[in-house]
């Protein structure tokens, strides 16, 4: 098998010195008046987001979330109970990419909550302009959870349409957004 990153000859699906250089950089953006925490750059983890769409995927976006989503949330400190809601948890195929970010999220104040805001639509955002995705909303639903405090999860933030409904669904559900949680932002 060879490395997704470098193509090098390795048994894991990431070569140890790929791995190695996957070291997750905390950064803090604004969309509009949402505080949003990324740990990538889109372009140096492009390929392993793409895995999603994989029956391996899991065990990458896995990796990920140890490097990225378990210390920072075991770092955080929250005054009460939060609940990680992971955007659009259905599994495709073959698992569900933001339920497992949430996953590694989970400990001290933060609790993860599955199946609470899923897409009412099927539409694909992957490589479509800011246009289209006006065009096109989620629709979200939101079940109801106990905490009133969220902090939302995805795998990657691209223009920040997706955040921003999924936080306008919950504040409609009385809930309060603290903040959302990606891997990775684009450019």
């Amino acid at each position: 098998m060879r490395c997704l990153l470098c193509a090098r000859w390795s048994i894991p699906l990431v070569c140890g010195e790929c791995d190695r250089l996957l070291a997750p950089t905390p950064k803090l953006h604004k969309i509009k008046h949402l505080d949003l925490i990324s740990f990538y750059d889109y372009d140096t983890i492009e390929t392993l987001l793409w895995a999603k769409y994989h029956a391996f995927g899991s065990f990458i976006l896995q990796r990920l979330a140890k490097k990225a989503f378990r210390p920072f949330f075991s770092d955080l400190k929250l005054e009460r109970e939060a609940a990680l809601i992971p955007i659009d948890d259905r599994p495709n195929a073959f698992f569900s990419h933001t339920a497992i970010l949430a996953k590694y999220g989970a400990g001290g104040f933060a609790r993860p909550y599955f199946g609470c805001l899923r897409a009412n639509s099927n539409v694909k955002y992957a490589g479509k302009t800011l246009a289209f995705r006006k065009k096109h909303p989620r629709r979200f639903i939101c079940k109801n959870f106990p905490p009133e405090d969220a902090i939302l999860i995805d795998d990657l933030c691209t223009t920040g349409t997706t955040l921003l409904e999924a936080e306008e669904t919950l504040e409609k559900r009385g809930k309060k957004t603290l903040f959302a949680v990606t891997l990775a932002k684009a450019r």
